[in-house]
């Protein structure tokens, strides 16, 4: 990296697929091109559901009336990923780092359970205090009646986290938060493998570094956009 501390963007807008057991990502390129005359400024939800009782095993219901609109006040997210600020996340962890070692941690059977209840087929995650994008979650199965699962929760914040902000984007921040955006760019290259920091650091901000370094997942709640839109919290 640098000495300069000069922040970088990506010269193209990378997008991975979803991870694979063995990770692999891939991407696509689109024309999002880096502007070098950038400044070198760096740059209630209810818990009380048993999940062993309400959670079907298999990911592919074949009752359609699963997927009813309901009422925001009965749907109910899977306790691994609810936010509960009064005791310890099941799956709390560094939203800069890997998914893949929360991943290998956990139950797959607990990984492909639904992840509301009733079970969705795509919802919304905002974080309105930290970032400018949803998050769309959708369920990764291609059958019918399939719904979005754990996995599927966990995969879509990690892959959105991890697209490239491009200059224009980064420019409507204020002094402040770019200040914030850049010390949080820097940790996190500065984090990486030895070997690779320097092209990680070729490959620019992320969408990670606008949560500023507060990157603790403590879970989704409930807003009052509706059945279909949570709030991803963090510490």
């Amino acid at each position: 990296m640098s000495t300069s501390k000069r922040v970088h963007f990506a010269s193209t807008n990378r997008v991975y697929s979803p991870i694979p057991t063995t990770p692999s990502p891939c991407a696509s390129n689109s024309s999002l091109p880096s502007t070098p005359d950038l400044p070198t400024t760096p740059p209630e939800v209810d818990l009380d559901f048993d999940a062993g009782n309400h959670y079907p095993r298999s990911p592919y219901p074949l009752n359609s009336e699963l997927f009813l609109d309901v009422e925001p006040k009965d749907m109910h997210i899977h306790s691994f990923l609810a936010f509960s600020p009064y005791q310890e996340l099941q799956t709390a962890y560094d939203l800069s780092q890997s998914i893949q070692d929360v991943k290998q941690q956990h139950p797959a059977q607990t990984l492909m359970e639904a992840a509301t209840q009733p079970p969705l087929q795509h919802f919304t995650i905002v974080c309105p205090e930290h970032l400018p994008w949803d998050i769309q979650v959708k369920a990764s199965n291609p059958y019918p009646g399939s719904y979005v699962t754990v996995d599927d929760v966990l995969t879509a914040i990690y892959t959105n986290l991890r697209l490239p902000v491009n200059p224009l984007e980064y420019q409507r921040l204020d002094r402040q938060a770019k200040q914030a955006v850049d010390q949080a760019y820097f940790a996190r290259v500065g984090r990486s493998d030895p070997a690779l920091r320097e092209q990680e650091a070729k490959k620019g901000v992320k969408r990670v570094d606008y949560l500023q370094g507060v990157s603790r997942f403590m879970g989704l709640s409930g807003t009052h956009g509706g059945s279909d839109v949570w709030e991803l919290n963090v510490s």
